[in-house]
Parts: C-alpha cells; sequence; structure tokens
C-alpha cells in the first residue's frame, strides 16, 4: 500500500557522531580510507578545547537526493578513559523505511598499527513512540584506548515510498574540526536551504555537477543537560525544502500562507464531501436532543473506533500483503474502518459539520521536534494535524486520532503552539491552548511496614492520570501483560532507593480512559538507618529525579518541562512493636508560591508515621538565567524529600 496524502511526513534527522582530517571531498569506497595525518596520532588534547576526552578530526557526509541514500564517514580521535565511550557505535534508523548497509571500521592505535573490526553488528531499538520504531545497528571497535583513532563508515538506504527530510547535523555532541557535506538533489522543485544555531551562516555552494557542498571548521559540541528542549531544536544544522511550483518568489509571508491555506482547505473539502454517509453516522451516533458538547463526545468516541494504522509497525511488503487500499474519501474510511491519522480527524471533521457544527483542520508542528517559526515559509514542517471545533459557545481543540486520549485531552506536543486554521479565509494561525498542571498528575500511596532492623515493607499503589496514563497506553500498546508489567516496574524502581524491590500484583486501565492503576509489593533493606539508640526514618522513600538533574553549579541550556505536572504521595509507615517517635523536624523546608510548588508534612498518629508531599510545576520553558532560582528550589526538594523523624528504640525507652 503506497502512502496516502494522510500520512504524516515523517522527519528524520541523522543523529549520529564522527570522522577524519583530509581536504579531499569525494566518496570513499567501501574498503578504502583516507590517509592518516601522523600529527593527529601524536595529538594529547584538543587545542580547541582543553581537556576534552574525544574530538572529531573529520566528518564527511554525502547524501544522494535522487536514489534517498546517504553516506556517512567518521574520524575520531580518543584522548581520555572517558572518550573511549565513543567505541561504541549506534546508528539509528527507522525500522521499515531505512537500511544500513556496507559499515566498515578500524581502530588506529598510536603506533600507527591497524585493527579492523571484524565483530557482529547487533540491532536494537532506541525509541518507540507514535506509531514509530526507532532502532539502532550497534557495534564495539576493537583495541579502543587513549591515543588511539577510531573510524567508521556506512551507507543509510531509504524507502522512496515514504517522505524523508534531508537536513545536515552540523553540530555534533564532540567538537568537530573539519567536515565536510555535499548533496545531490532530487529531481523536481529548485532546492533551498537554511541554516540553524550554527557560528555563522552556511550556505552549500553550487558545484558544476549540479551538486551542494559546505565545508566547516570548529564546530563546538552539544551540550547535554537534563530537561533541556529536544536536541535537534538546539543542534547546529542545515535544512534543505522546497517551494511549490505555486509559490511566488516575491509573495510576502502573509500570502504564502494564505495561498497554503487555500490549496490545503481544497483537498479536505474534497476529502469530507461525502454529506449522506456521514449523515447516516452522525444519526447512528447521536440523539437530536443531545448537547453540542454531548454530541461531540459521541462523535470523538465513534471515531476513536476507527482502525488507526498510523499506529501499526509494519514494512512496507507487510502493507501489500494485507491488500489495504487507499482511502480516497471519508466515505472510504467509514466503510472499511481504517485509516491513517489525518484520515481519521478528517472523518471527525465531516460527522461534526454533519452535526451541525463548525469544525476545521489545524496543522501545527509537534514541539518535540522543533520550534515552528511561520516566517521560513516551510508547510512541511506543520506535519501534525488536529482539529478546532466551535460549539455551544465554546471552542475546542481535539485529536480523536491520538488514539489513547480521551475528549478534551492533547498529546502535550501538540499543546501550546501554533497552528494554521484551514479555512476558506485562509492564512490565519491561532494558538493550541497549553496543558495545565491537573492534566498530568501521578498519585503514589504507599502502606508500609518498618521493621526493627530498618527494613521497609508493604503495598505501593500508582495511579497515573491524564497525560501520564495516556502516554503510558501508547508507549505499551503493543505489549503483552509481561512486557508492561516489565516496564512500568522498571518506571517504578527509577523513583526508589537502588536497593529497593518491587514487584507488580495488579494492572488496571490499560483499556480505559481514565486513570491507570498499578498496585505492587515494595521492599526496602536498610531503610532507616541506626544512630546510637535512634533510628533515623527517611520521610519518603521515593527519590526525586529532578534535583538529580540540577545539582551543577552552571547551566547551558534553557530548562524545558515537557509540560506541566503534578506530584501527589500519601505515605504510611506503621513502626515496630516498642518503638516511639521522638522527635520530627521543626520546620520542613517547602515553597507555596510561583510555578513550582513543592511541601511536605509529617504527623505521628499513634504508632504510625503519616506523611504527605506534593510537587507541582506549572511552567514548562525557562531561560538560562532562571537556572540559578530553579536550582534552588529543588534543592529545598532536596532537603524537604531528605527529612527525618528521630525514633526511641524500645532499650532506650525501658532505660528511661
Amino acid at each position: 500500500m503506497l502512502p496516502s496524502r494522510s500520512r504524516k511526513l515523517l522527519v528524520l534527522s541523522t543523529l549520529f557522531i564522527i570522522i577524519c582530517i583530509v581536504p579531499a571531498f569525494s566518496a570513499a569506497a567501501d574498503d578504502e580510507w583516507l590517509p592518516v595525518n601522523p600529527a593527529d596520532l601524536a595529538l594529547k588534547d584538543n587545542p580547541a578545547s582543553p581537556g576534552s576526552n574525544a574530538m572529531i578530526l573529520y566528518r564527511q557526509e554525502h547524501t544522494d537526493g535522487s536514489n534517498a541514500y546517504s553516506t556517512e564517514y567518521y574520524r575520531i580521535k580518543i584522548f581520555t578513559e572517558a572518550g573511549k565511550k565513543w567505541g561504541d557505535v549506534e546508528i539509528p534508523f527507522l525500522k521499515g523505511r531505512d537500511d544500513i548497509k556496507n559499515v566498515r571500521a578500524r581502530t588506529i592505535r598510536p603506533d600507527g598499527s591497524i585493527v579492523p573490526f571484524t565483530g557482529q553488528i547487533f540491532e536494537k531499538e532506541i525509541v518507540k513512540a507514535g506509531g514509530f520504531k526507532i532502532l539502532a545497528k550497534t557495534f564495539t571497535l576493537p583495541a579502543v584506548q587513549p591515543g588511539c583513532i577510531i573510524e567508521y563508515k556506512y551507507k543509510i538506504q531509504h524507502d522512496t515510498t515514504f517522505y524523508w527530510n534531508i537536513s545536515w547535523s552540523i553540530q555534533q555532541d564532540l567538537f568537530t574540526r573539519d567536515a565536510n557535506f555535499s548533496i545531490h538533489p532530487p529531481y523536481g522543485p529548485a532546492l533551498y536551504s537554511r541554516s540553524f544555531g550554527l557560528p555563522q551562516a552556511v550556505r552549500p555552494e553550487k558545484q558544476k555537477n549540479g551538486d551542494y557542498v559546505i565545508q566547516v571548521h570548529n564546530i563546538p559540541g552539544l551540550t547535554e543537560e537534563d530537561y533541556m528542549l529536544p536536541e535537534d531544536m538546539l543542534r547546529g544544522r542545515v535544512e534543505f525544502y522546497f517551494k511549490s511550483p505555486y509559490q511566488s518568489q516575491h509573495q510576502t509571508t502573509q500570502q504564502y500562507w494564505k495561498d497554503t491555506d487555500k490549496l490545503i482547505d481544497s483537498a479536505v473539502e474534497k476529502f469530507v464531501n461525502k454529506k449522506n454517509e456521514l449523515r447516516q453516522v452522525v444519526a447512528e451516533t447521536t440523539a437530536p436532543s443531545d448537547s453540542p458538547e454531548v454530541k461531540l463526545r459521541k462523535l470523538y468516541a465513534r471515531v476513536q473506533s476507527i482502525r488507526n494504522l498510523s499506529y501499526e509497525d509494519h514494512t512496507t511488503q507487510e502493507w501489500k500483503r494485507e491488500k489495504l487500499k487507499d482511502n480516497n474519501n471519508v466515505g472510504d474510511v467509514l466503510s472499511r474502518n481504517y485509516g491513517y491519522n489525518r484520515e481519521i480527524n478528517d472523518v471527525f471533521i465531516g460527522l461534526v459539520r454533519a452535526a451541525g457544527l463548525e469544525a476545521n483542520q489545524v496543522l501545527l508542528a509537534p514541539r518535540d521536534e522543533r520550534m515552528f517559526m511561520p516566517n521560513l515559509e516551510d508547510a512541511s514542517e506543520l506535519d501534525d494535524d488536529i482539529v478546532r471545533v466551535q460549539a455551544g459557545g465554546q471552542e475546542f481543540f481535539l485529536d480523536p486520532a491520538a488514539k489513547f486520549y480521551p475528549f478534551g485531552l492533547l498529546p502535550w506536543n501538540e499543546s501550546g503552539v501554533p497552528g494554521l486554521l484551514i479555512n476558506k479565509d485562509g492564512g490565519d494561525f491561532v494558538q493550541i491552548p497549553q496543558l495545565k498542571s491537573s492534566d498530568a498528575v501521578l498519585e503514589r500511596d504507599a502502606n508500609l511496614q518498618l521493621g526493627a532492623d530498618g527494613s521497609l515493607s508493604g503495598t505501593l499503589e500508582i495511579r497515573f492520570t491524564g497525560i501520564h496514563a495516556s502516554s503510558e497506553r501508547q508507549e505499551e500498546r503493543t505489549d503483552d501483560e509481561a512486557g508492561r508489567q516489565k516496564d512500568v516496574s522498571k518506571t517504578i524502581k527509577y523513583w526508589l532507593p537502588a536497593t529497593a524491590k518491587f514487584e507488580v500484583t495488579k494492572m488496571s486501565g490499560w483499556d480505559g480512559s481514565g486513570s491507570l492503576v498499578i498496585t505492587g509489593t515494595l521492599t526496602i533493606p536498610g531503610y532507616a538507618s541506626s544512630a546510637g539508640h535512634r533510628l533515623l526514618l527517611p520521610f519518603t522513600p521515593f527519590v526525586a529525579a529532578e534535583p538529580r538533574s540540577f545539582e551543577s553549579a552552571t547551566r547551558v541550556n534553557s530548562i524545558y518541562f515537557h509540560f506541566p505536572y503534578q506530584q501527589h504521595d500519601d505515605i504510611t509507615i506503621k513502626l515496630p512493636s516498642g518503638y516511639s517517635l521522638e522527635s520530627l523536624p521543626q520546620q520542613v523546608p517547602g515553597m507555596s508560591q510561583g510555578a513550582i510548588q513543592y511541601s511536605i508534612t509529617a504527623a505521628a498518629r499513634g504508632g504510625t508515621l503519616e506523611v504527605k508531599r506534593s510537587l507541582e510545576v506549572q511552567g514548562m520553558l525557562f531561560g538560562v538565567s532562571d537556572y540559578p532560582e530553579i536550582r534552588n528550589i529543588f534543592g529545598i526538594v532536596r532537603n524537604g524529600d531528605n527529612e527525618q523523624a528521630v525514633l526511641d528504640t524500645p532499650s532506650s525507652a525501658s532505660k528511661n
């Protein structure tokens, strides 16, 4: 089955590592290597960035747009023991759409002797989201030690029946001394380029053979930090794009979007123009007495029952074997009961209009991929869509094609961004609302018993609500019960001390739209520690991730939380027989104002310690200048979480 107009455009940015230094540019043959400069073998450090663990001496990339493939050639100098990790190579690719071929690699020792790579190449999954699975070819170069040079090359072949973008990730995680890039353009409209995040504008130069070429030097590595914007937004890069034949070279930005809007609106109107079929489904699904919102909810549920092909992981050959046909209109989608994301949302538009309400497609760029800038005049960036509905005096932004998201809840990457409203007027952008912290709630209830030896055991119940629940359902949609248990156990153990053991005993809510509930047993040896005749009992067994991410005194990147969220913990710890509470901290740190709020309280009731903890993050993006305050706030969180109750042991009580 060839891809239809409704399939989301997939943007793949190559996220790799690096290679050699030579002025030559033509792509090397599979078994040929560029010569090695003896000075590079003798190099002890990166003179442009002293103290580096490794650096890219040279990198070469060639893209053949006509035949949909790229070749990569990397050479890396290893300086330290820590730099040896670059000998473990991962080459990402999209399952079913890409193929990695002709992998060659070798290690050059400081004395110039060569150790070729003759080992195995493995495959592992690194990302699974949104109906796509990104895998990686992995291998380890031999004899990697400080002072050596490693180099490798490969070819990545794209499936020509699918869209693939043409971009160069100029900036890598390591400092790049020299790099050459070339592209043989695909046939068709003129090719344009733009650069982002580089020290100066980079403009590929056209060669006599029609290829475009650039050479870059001394590109700093990208600093990776927790809670940063997606790397593809920050990484210095060059993107290539086309301008549509209908687009005038002298039109204004407003006119560009107006023309784009009209073209897309015409296609949407044609696709949804099956009024009889739509009215029949509306009559079967809703009642005349239903309020506008009730009608919307019923139609939303009806559309979500359609088989969503965008969530299915098949190769081109598998699609052909199933003999699925392209949908030409909403009637096809309804009668066949399958479609891709955009087709399903278009069916919703048609049904809502057939019910007498106003509905329009809204195109957007997901903010986990990029920050959309209308002035760049690139409609291909708007590769996602939702639906705006006006009904009963209210405005709704909905995405029924987001299979695991209930009515009124958008995936986080579709919220808080501008979207192109598709209508007859043309060219208008609307702002899609931000999520609220109440749209992503995590609740953890622990009912625990403290042993006289300081061990802690009991039951733990976790409730994922809103974004948390929907994203978990989406991530685990293809796994069986055992696979889900394994994955959620891994997530929960990340919140706990390293010695903790958690075993899932019950899961519910995988098939619903409410809370996802996980119940299990928890054991933590040595949770409470002895201090003379006393026992020191930490308030909470949960280890917050945020303070660990903001320990550094300095910050390079802005702080980016994907969405606002809330955490609420209710912890009950029953004390051992004969033990009593001697004291609680006089004043526990907390924050009750601002975009980040935190509180933790403890109280003794009989032989039980009850702890309530709450963390709420209401903002999403904070500048580097805000980092000292963010760091201070999460320092308060860490200190509060580390507070302890002091218990009297039975022997101490008898002496008194």
